[in-house]
């Protein structure tokens, strides 16, 4: 790591930087120990791969043995003997098992593949969430601190119109009692900001400023139902995971169909004799022996191992199907739900907008009235409270499109804005 990297780093740290929702996921993709075992479960698949290439190579094996006795046989001229040999083995046919488990483990580690990028894509979707939820309680809090604004200026001039008798003073503590509500809104507004900053910084385990956090652009994008479920049934990572762990289940069927098949090795030995352990010294009784044998093996019974193995196969790949039907079902679920989220929100966000400007127009219309004593206190403290929450509303709506976009592209795991 060079200086510079050291220090900006130690920088970030320390003090915190202004932070997009790429840099975000960035951060948190490097940093997630969910990842990182993930890609470690799928380092393991690609070895169990490679272990399963050996049959396809001969098998060498050397061996030597020595042994001394106190009794001279006839066979035998000297008490101490020893051998040196070497087996070469290399299978022709086995019925093709070894090639259809070579494929059931690609498939597997090809199935791996698939699982880590659906659980990048959970861990995405998590950071979106949280980083959205950071935006919506910064807006929340801005929405409670001009409440508390508004009913402190009505506390000022109702207090002038109890202190010259133009209000009774139940009236003074109704706004008195609204203004205090708005601090215990404001104060839990900063409590839920507080606590949703700390889980963004969890995730992407980052000191973060929260004035420099970027705000996210408000897309509105028209969404097709079918076009989104054709995206999903081809890219969603779990549907993916499913089909290769399937295919590899079919291989592994067409792997026990070969236990019914002769299996066919070709052999070669080579065995070295000696009269002691250096194998130096040896009479003309003890040649060298190299043979080569073609083996071939058929089994005609072992207890329906073989018809029952097979069958065990089968069955585990139909759960499977199963399983993956259930998905679908489950993710068109999904899709619908999430489609319905963003088009309420797309419309409740419309008409918050409308209520807004009514809103705003209502309180300007009651703060004068009320100056000139022609509204009650209680008709104006219920246009600030419209006012407030048609304000709330729009950032509910807002931050409502940004998540339901959010889960869409999850679901999907397609881009469905430009950033």
């Amino acid at each position: 790591m060079s200086l510079k990297t050291l220090f900006s780093l130690c920088f970030f740290i320390s003090f915190g930087y202004s932070l997009t929702l790429q840099e975000a996921i960035d951060l948190t993709l490097k940093a997630n120990h969910t990842i990182k075992e993930q890609e470690f479960l799928l380092q393991e698949a690609q070895y169990n791969y490679k272990t399963y290439q050996s049959p396809f190579y001969p098998s060498i094996n050397a061996t030597y043995s020595t042994d001394r006795t106190n009794r001279i046989s006839s066979q035998r001229t000297r008490k101490t003997s020893g051998n040196l040999g070497a087996n070469i083995q290399l299978n022709l046919f086995n019925g093709l098992s070894d090639y259809y488990n070579l494929a059931s483990y690609k498939s597997l580690s090809k199935a791996q593949e698939h699982q880590l990028q659906a659980t990048k894509e959970d861990i995405i979707l998590l950071v979106k969430t949280a980083y959205i939820n950071v935006l919506r309680q910064k807006q929340n809090v801005i929405v409670a601190e001009q409440s508390k604004a508004l009913l402190e200026e009505q506390r000022r001039e109702s207090a002038e119109f109890y202190r010259v008798g133009l209000i009774p003073k139940n009236d003074l503590l109704e706004v008195e009692v609204e203004l205090n509500n708005s601090i215990q809104t404001l104060l839990s507004a900063k409590s839920n900001l507080a606590y949703s900053l700390k889980n963004l910084e969890r995730y992407t385990r980052t000191k973060i400023n929260l004035k420099d956090l970027v705000e996210l652009r408000l897309h509105q994008p028209t969404l097709i139902e079918s076009t989104l479920k054709n995206l999903m049934y081809q890219k969603r990572s779990e549907l993916l995971f499913l089909d290769s762990v399937i295919q590899s289940k079919d291989y592994l069927v067409k792997s026990a169909k070969g236990n019914f098949l002769p299996n066919i090795n070709v052999i070669g030995d080579y065995m070295r004799y000696g009269e002691d352990y250096k194998l130096t010294k040896r009479t003309n009784k003890y040649n060298n022996e190299t043979m080569i044998t073609l083996q071939i093996n058929l089994n005609l019974f072992n207890g329906f191992n073989d018809k029952y193995t097979l069958e065990s196969t089968k069955v585990n790949k139909l759960a499977f199907e199963s399983q993956r039907i259930t998905l679908l079902e489950d993710l068109d679920l999904q899709l619908f739900s999430a489609l319905e989220t963003y088009n309420l929100s797309l419309n409740a966000y419309k008409v918050a907008l409308s209520a807004l400007a009514q809103a705003e127009e209502n309180y300007r219309i009651s703060q004068n009235r009320y100056k000139e004593r022609i509204q009650s206190t209680s008709d104006f403290l219920d246009a600030e409270y419209l006012l407030t929450q048609a304000r709330t509303n729009v950032v509910l709506n807002r931050y409502a499109i940004l998540q339901a976009l959010a889960e869409i592209e999850r679901i999907t795991q397609t881009p469905q804005v430009t950033n």
